[in-house]
């Protein structure tokens, strides 16, 4: 008697709990590769290895390039004499629009700051300053405008390396403001092993 008070309860349950529906499947987005975009950049200059992307408030797209990646053959326009007629590196900082038209372009060295060897890592912050790092022995991260005027650097060489070490990065990866605090958070994880807050 008591397995058929059980069955039964169990029944009553199993037909009073309300259905659940099941979640539409959801279907991973798909992408489809514009092979004209960006536009052609003007006067012969052809972008290397991409080590940054970053879309800024107007959903322009900003790339951080290196051009030291660029090879021998593909450079052969700024020797002297000219070898060919293509290419000669375009300038590491890229900003076009959605439709892929160049707006401006900039940087390299400059007086009051140490550009990196090897360009790695763009953040674009609230007020559209460009941040960007390095990886290869570069212990910085800088800061400009939009238009490529040099702002403030965070970090410097020349100081004891170490995870232990505030005022010193090791080839920092990637970075990101927190504009609401007025903080940027560093990934200094190559040669240190931290995220380290500025």
């Amino acid at each position: 008697m008591k397995r058929l008070l059980v069955a039964a309860a169990i029944a009553v349950l199993a037909l009073s709990t309300p259905s659940v529906a099941q979640p539409a499947k959801k279907t991973a987005p798909t992408f489809k590769v514009d092979p004209f975009w960006p536009k052609a950049l003007p006067g012969n200059l052809l972008l290397g290895q991409v080590a940054g992307v970053a879309v800024d408030r107007q959903d322009n797209v900003w790339i951080l390039h290196r051009p030291a990646s660029l090879v021998d053959d593909e450079k052969g326009a700024q020797k002297n004499p000219p070898e060919t007629r293509c290419c000669q590196p375009a300038p590491p900082v890229q900003q076009f629009s959605k439709d892929g038209r160049l707006l401006r372009s900039w940087g390299g060295p400059g007086a009051g700051y140490t550009w990196p060897k090897n360009e790695h890592g763009l953040h674009i912050d609230r007020d559209g300053n460009v941040w960007l790092g390095g990886n290869e022995k570069d212990d910085q991260v800088l800061k400009f405008t939009p238009d490529g005027k040099f702002l403030m650097q965070v970090g410097q060489a020349g100081t004891e390396p170490g995870s232990n070490n505030t005022a010193r990065l090791n080839r920092p990866a990637h970075m990101f403001t927190d504009d609401a605090a007025g903080e940027i958070y560093v990934a200094d994880g190559y040669g240190n092993r931290r995220v380290i807050v500025f």
